[in-house]
């Protein structure tokens, strides 16, 4: 019986911007923002909710298989994931897309300007626990 994990795997890059937000933002020109914030220090980890989800049963003592879809700047990722003892088998690799990515840019204040890329995430609704053959599953997450 498997616990079948399904959702996003992705990167995150998490910037710190030194100053505030509201010193830049206009309440009167909000019609027409455009800003751009020079971060001072930024950091690529490695995110996605079945990801973590997934890593967190396998430090448990679990075997948790994660069904997700990725592309093909997924390389480092998958390694790491097989080092840490996760099976990659039902991650899908999709050609010409992006693994999603989440990017957040955080302040003095602690407020934060996020954009996320779907990426090849948008085509997880193509497979199934039927097409993965993963009917066997005793937990679906």
């Amino acid at each position: 019986m498997a616990f079948v994990i399904t959702g996003s795997v992705a990167y995150d890059y998490l910037m710190h911007f030194p100053g505030r937000f509201r010193d830049h933002i206009l309440p009167d020109q909000l019609q027409s923002l455009s800003v751009s914030f020079l971060a001072d220090s930024m950091r690529r980890e490695r995110g996605g909710v079945a990801a973590n989800v997934a890593y967190t049963m396998r430090l448990l003592g679990g075997a948790p298989i994660i069904l997700a879809t990725v592309g093909e700047d997924f390389g480092d990722y998958r390694r790491w994931l097989e080092e840490q003892g996760l099976s990659t088998e039902q991650i899908i690799e999709i050609p010409n897309e992006l693994t999603a990515t989440f990017f957040v840019s955080t302040d003095l204040d602690q407020n934060q300007i996020a954009n996320f890329y779907t990426g090849a995430m948008g085509r997880a609704r193509d497979y199934s626990l039927t097409s993965r053959r993963l009917t066997d599953a005793r937990l679906v997450l």
